[in-house]
């Protein structure tokens, strides 16, 4: 999620850059905060990787941004970004925490980010992401944030995420190319016709550059074109 960062130039970086667009042109009009979500069909697509590095990257150009792991079943985020938190999401919803206590900031762009505060394993998840608090909360961050990130559960093993539309105003779905099938990708969203109604599009994660072009053979100058090092393009 650092490449953002460390290799601006990069191709990783580029398509980074495209997601912030399109939740950009996706906004309405003097919409002063967008709550983006992002989910997968499946475990292990990337999904928290993606919202990560698109927090960082608007972070750094200046927005108010905060990242906030509901990913609950297992809060890969918090693992990573804030391992030896006391406390996080769970705590602000029940009152025993204030939000500015609960918050993580990354000292070089002044990410916030929102951990889940998960002691243990939670069975009724999909409750907690629905209930009154919940909504009340992410009405607080739609006030002092341009853009609130969450990091979702994936569609198919639970059902966390059809539980957030009361939350989330649209959604980004990652998608492992070359792995995760369409079929199971149709499968994801039969059952989540309330997520895909508010999709803002899709992300084939972990692309393979070289066997990509192979696909579009009238377009495969687009994947590998050696003028690109013209505008800082890197690998």
């Amino acid at each position: 999620m650092w490449a953002i960062l460390d290799s601006p130039f990069s191709r990783f970086a580029e398509a980074i850059r495209a997601i912030k667009l399109a939740v950009d042109l996706n906004g309405d009009v003097g919409n002063a905060s967008k709550i983006i979500g992002f989910t997968s069909s499946i475990p292990n697509e990337g999904k928290s990787t993606i919202a990560a590095s698109l927090a960082l990257l608007m972070a750094q150009v200046g927005a108010r941004v905060i990242l906030v792991d509901c990913d609950l079943r297992n809060p890969t985020l918090s693992r990573k970004l804030a391992p030896n938190a006391d406390c996080g999401l769970l705590d602000v919803i029940v009152g025993a925490t204030p939000l500015e206590d609960a918050v993580w900031r990354d000292a070089s762009t002044n990410l916030a980010f929102l951990p889940a505060g998960i002691k243990s394993r939670l069975a009724n998840s999909g409750e907690v992401l629905a209930a009154e608090s919940t909504q009340r909360l992410f009405s607080d961050l739609r006030s002092k944030y341009d853009y609130v990130l969450v990091d979702l559960s994936p569609l198919m093993p639970i059902v966390d995420t059809r539980a957030t539309t009361a939350l989330v105003g649209s959604y980004v779905c990652v998608i492992e190319w070359g792995c995760t099938t369409a079929n199971v990708v149709k499968r994801a969203f039969k059952d989540a016709e309330n997520v895909y109604e508010n999709l803002l599009g899709f992300v084939l994660n972990k692309a393979d550059i070289n066997r990509l072009g192979s696909y579009d053979p009238v377009g495969g100058n687009y994947y590998r074109n050696k003028y690109y090092a013209q505008y800082g393009f890197t690998e």
